[in-house]
């Protein structure tokens, strides 16, 4: 396949001749590779608005593509070009495919050697055709990426002019410049070039003529003069002064290395064919300086009556007096002295100078609303373009642009454009490092790339290195007159001492902090909280997470470190732990008493949905342990690490698990509460062991039963003996798991724990089944599953029922096995236990897959896998791969099977776990079987058979060896298959 979209959009197959499968094939090129979400191919199909059978034309016109760019294969099938996903539609272009890349790959290479170079940009310029999409009009993603383009390719020839100019390839020039000037006389640039070559070949009146053309041109299409550039040639080649007397041209030169903000660039520039005023705002160091004048100096030429420009703060910091502003740009415009003189008419004289002219004003760094409203001109030609820290959203019908944070394409641009590209690409990891603690910050990516630059011999890492440690970023990040720590701090002195004081509370989460807490640290109402907080983030002090039911805020990285330098308030610290802990518990159904109480409206939001607040906040709640443990508060340590536990339940695999553990047993000890430590080392056994890491798992629990056991605690003993044995199984040890299992069910009997006896019996019946017993099994589940109904208990229920259908699936009980699944399933989405969800998920998805219902199969299993990787559960995550390759084997796809295995082999390797490769060796062989590879079959089945063997689990060694004895006559493999037969049980 073959695309080319430098000039009219072409491929190698037939393109549909219909303007809505072109557009959206020219999107899906201009983002090649990456999903594309339907509103924003919405978007880009109808820009001007879109009918309400947008979203069904959509499907339909890729349908439609899809059937031209891979005729004859489905949506899903392997080799299809255009596919589809959850966030929309991606086409896959391959290296070489598309006109642009190659482009691309050329203007970057050859950077060290000037010949390559020059054949490089040659090469590079002859992949264009005409401009960029030339047939094809979008949206505004399209056009952002045609101007992208556009832009790279006056790029590419400027620096191949500059290079034939520097070889004294003067012809060269000449032929590649003249048609370009000819179609673009008002180029000044390109003219200059020209005109230039031009004189080195001799040809001086040819020279001059191009020079009066540009100037010709300058004027009647824009009522602008030529600018230095073109008037130094000029004096050069003609031996005397041009004298170009004009209006007003006060814009600051526009930064050379200046990259990305495509998309900024193309609304700013749509924004200035009209009067109202453009603000771009953003936090302090985000780069919107640089952006206004490069987006100024792109559209100068539409203000023939000059360019004004100004700074409204002072250098101390002060707002600038609009009246001095004023003053200076009536001077430029030629007001008199004595038009001047009357300061009190000063803004009637603005607006009768700029009524009837072409102006554009550029305002940077504006404090208010007010300054910005009195230096407004009057006249519908002009434009404004304002900076600032805030939207300023009481200046009426003005546009504002939001300058964010750079994005790591963006940011890579700007740094290798002043550090140099070959320093990054000779270290592209330490270089993404680099870009990760500059946050997306202009200001640090470009402090960081001039330090990189003013030190040829530093390695990127190194610069890394130093900027990783929290405690010396702001240091590192300053050169000459640029400073992050100075520019944030400037941005603070301009906040009250209170908001400043909140920003430094919130800072101390190191997270995002839920605005409840927010009205817990200022000691106010929550409605009057998120005041302060949308405040703050309209001053770009604080990040909100939209994406969460109720809001959250963050303070920004750099804003973070220069807080950090100060100290906060502990009191209101410690009520908003305080608030935290009555919430969490209330989340729970426990009543606290003694403490800080939240705000009315917080305990609302707890009661109308415990589970789902659990669920949002226990991260948060997290954070409070580590501020209480941070401050030496013991005891709220102690509590706050009990309900985070609680909150979280079992498995708890976020990342603040193991700390939040470990800071609840420091606590404890300090406190001298043995039956606290042995709790907390239970909790801190049971982290460990969900995220597979086996051995220091088994060092908890074995401390924290011999606590138990010293505070003859048969509840406490019983539950870690079952955590135990469950340990020791998957490390090969039967007998010893079930002897815990028996003495915990013993434990738990006396001291009349159902609960904890249906969860231990539940194991049992697993054990029974894997040595080979497996009436013992079905015993054991039954025990199970009666307990748990006479606790009342449907989690524990619901768990022992879908451990009881997997035996009973693997046995012939599939029906009985399907009505225990369904009835688990259900719980678990009542429950919201998406970990527990995920489970039975997979194990209906087995039945499916063995009942020959592959789609249905796949559908649970491809879920199942979704749940356990959003809630980061490897382990778990592996043993659906394992069944997804079970169903990709049956349902004839040997490739998409091992694909599935090899992760699943990765993770099991990785945590050692021996059982889960077992299972993976027996799909891999059985893969390797029907795909004809008798002779590896064997050795991945025998494999398997010897680890199941060492574990002492013989229903699964005797499954192994029954598919050794289908593709191997072995005697031996038979022999031990019916020695195995022998010990179990049915």
């Amino acid at each position: 396949m073959r695309y080319q979209v430098l000039g009219p959009m072409t491929a190698s197959v037939p393109l549909p001749s219909a303007a809505q499968p072109r557009r959206l094939l020219a999107v899906l090129l201009a983002r090649a590779g990456q999903f594309v979400g339907r509103d924003t191919l919405v978007d880009e199909l109808w820009p001007d608005g879109a009918p309400s059978s947008a979203a069904a034309i959509v499907q339909v016109t890729v349908s439609k593509l899809r059937k031209t760019l891979s005729p004859g294969l489905g949506a899903a099938e392997a080799g299809q070009r255009l596919r589809s996903g959850p966030r929309g539609y991606a086409l896959v272009v391959e290296p070489g495919e598309l006109d642009a890349d190659e482009f691309l790959t050329l203007l970057s290479s050859g950077a060290d050697d000037r010949a390559q170079r020059r054949r490089a940009l040659e090469r590079a310029l002859e992949c264009w055709r005409g401009d960029a999409f030339a047939d094809v009009a979008g949206g505004p993603l399209l056009e952002a990426h045609k101007l992208w383009l556009e832009d790279r390719r006056s790029a590419a020839l400027r620096q191949l002019v500059e290079l034939e100019l520097a070889d004294g390839d003067g012809r060269a020039v000449v032929e590649r410049l003249g048609p370009v000037v000819a179609a673009r006389p008002a180029d000044e640039h390109f003219a200059a070039r020209l005109a230039a070559a031009l004189g080195t070949v001799g040809r001086r009146e040819s020279a001059l003529e191009v020079l009066r053309r540009t100037r010709r041109a300058l004027w009647e299409e824009a009522g602008v003069w030529p600018g230095a550039d073109l008037v130094a040639v000029y004096r050069r080649i003609a031996g005397t002064e041009w004298t170009t007397p004009g209006p007003p041209a006060g814009l600051p030169p526009a930064v050379p290395d200046f990259t990305g903000r495509a998309a900024e660039l193309a609304d700013v520039g749509r924004a200035l064919r009209g009067p109202a005023p453009v603000v771009l705002h953003g936090a302090a160091g985000a780069g919107k300086s640089a952006l206004a004048v490069q987006a100024a100096w792109r559209a100068r030429r539409r203000f023939p009556d000059g360019q004004l420009c100004a700074s409204l703060r002072g250098q101390d910091g002060t707002p600038a007096d609009p009246a001095t502003v004023v003053t200076g740009f009536l001077r430029l415009l030629g007001a008199t002295p004595a038009e001047l003189a009357d300061r009190s008419g000063l803004p009637g004289l603005w607006r009768s100078y700029t009524a009837d002219r072409r102006l554009l004003v550029l305002l940077e760094d504006a404090v208010s609303e007010a300054q910005v409203r009195a230096l407004l001109p009057s006249g519908p030609g002009c434009a404004v373009v304002v900076t600032a820290r805030r939207e300023l959203p009481g200046l009426c019908g003005a546009h504002p642009v939001p300058v964010l944070p750079l994005s790591t394409e963006d940011g890579r641009a700007l740094l290798a454009a002043i550090a140099g590209e070959s320093r990054l690409r000779a270290e592209p990891e330490a270089a993404q490092r680099l870009l990760g603690q500059c946050a997306g910050l202009a200001l640090a990516i470009r402090i960081a790339g001039v330090r990189l630059a003013a030190r040829p011999g530093q390695r990127v890492a190194e610069l890394a290195a130093r900027l990783a440690d929290d405690r010396r970023r702001l240091d590192e990040l300053a050169t000459g007159d640029l400073s992050v720590r100075a520019a944030v701090m400037s941005a603070l002195r301009d906040r009250p001492a209170a908001e400043v004081s909140l920003l430094r509370l919130l800072a101390e989460f190191d997270g995002a902090v839920p605005d409840w807490c927010a009205a817990a640290l200022l000691g106010r109402p929550l409605a009057e909280a998120n005041d302060w907080l949308e405040t703050l983030a309209g001053a770009h002090l604080l990040d909100s997470a939209a994406d969460l039911p109720h809001a959250r805020w963050s303070v920004p990285p750099f804003v973070r470190l220069v807080l950090a330098e100060q100290a906060p308030d502990p009191a209101a610290l410690r009520r908003a732990c305080e608030v935290t802990l009555v919430l969490a518990e209330h989340a729970r159904g426990l009543p606290v008493s003694g403490l800080a109480r939240p705000d009315p409206a917080a305990l609302r939001r707890v009661s109308a949905d415990p589970a789902g607040w659990a669920a949002e906040q226990t991260g948060f709640v997290a954070a409070t342990v580590r501020v209480a443990g941070a401050h030496g508060w013991h005891e709220l340590t102690e509590r706050l690490a009990d309900a985070c536990t609680a909150l979280a339940g079992t498995p708890w695999l976020g990342q603040a698990a193991r700390a939040v553990s470990v800071l609840g047993l420091a606590a404890a000890r300090r406190r001298r509460d043995p039956r606290a430590e042995a709790e907390k080392l239970y909790h801190l056994g049971s982290v460990h062991w969900q995220h597979g890491r086996a051995r220091q798992a088994r060092t908890y629990f074995v401390m924290a039963e011999t606590r138990f056991r010293n505070l003859a605690d048969p509840r406490g003993t019983g539950a870690v003996l079952a955590a135990l044995a469950d340990v020791h199984l998957d490390g090969g040890d039967p007998r010893a798991a079930e002897a815990e299992l028996r003495e915990a069910l013993d434990l738990l009997r006396d001291c009349g724990d159902r609960r904890g006896q249906a969860a231990a019996a539940a194991q049992l019946g697993s054990l029974a089944e894997d040595v080979g017993d497996v009436r013992r099994a079905v015993e054991s589940f039954e025990v199970s599953i009666l307990l748990a109904r006479e606790c009342d208990d449907g989690r524990w229920h619901d768990q022992a029922a879908k451990r009881y259908a997997d035996v009973l699936r693997r046995h012939g009980g599939h029906d009985q096995a399907a009505d225990l699944l369904t009835g688990a399933l259900g719980g678990a989405v009542r429950t919201r236990e998406r970990h527990w969800e995920a489970h039975v998920l997979r194990s209906l998805g087995d039945l499916h897959t063995e009942a020959g219902e592959l789609g249905d199969g796949e559908r649970c299993l491809t879920r199942s896998l979704a749940l356990f990787e959003g809630i980061g559960h490897r382990h778990a995550a592996a043993y659906t791969h394992r069944s997804l390759a079970e169903a990709r084997r049956r349902a004839g796809d040997p490739a998409g099977a091992r694909r599935h295995l090899r992760l699943a082999m990765g993770v099991f390797r990785e945590l050692r776990d021996r059982r889960g490769a077992g299972y993976a060796l027996l799909s891999l062989g059985r893969t390797q079987a029907d795909d004809g590879a008798a002779a590896e079959a064997g050795r991945l089945l025998r494999t398997s058979a010897d680890l199941f063997r060492e574990l002492g689990f013989p229903l699964w060694e005797l499954r192994a060896l029954r598919e050794l004895n289908a593709v191997s006559s072995e005697s031996p493999a038979r022999d031990r298959a019916r020695e195995v037969l022998t010990k179990i049980r049915t």
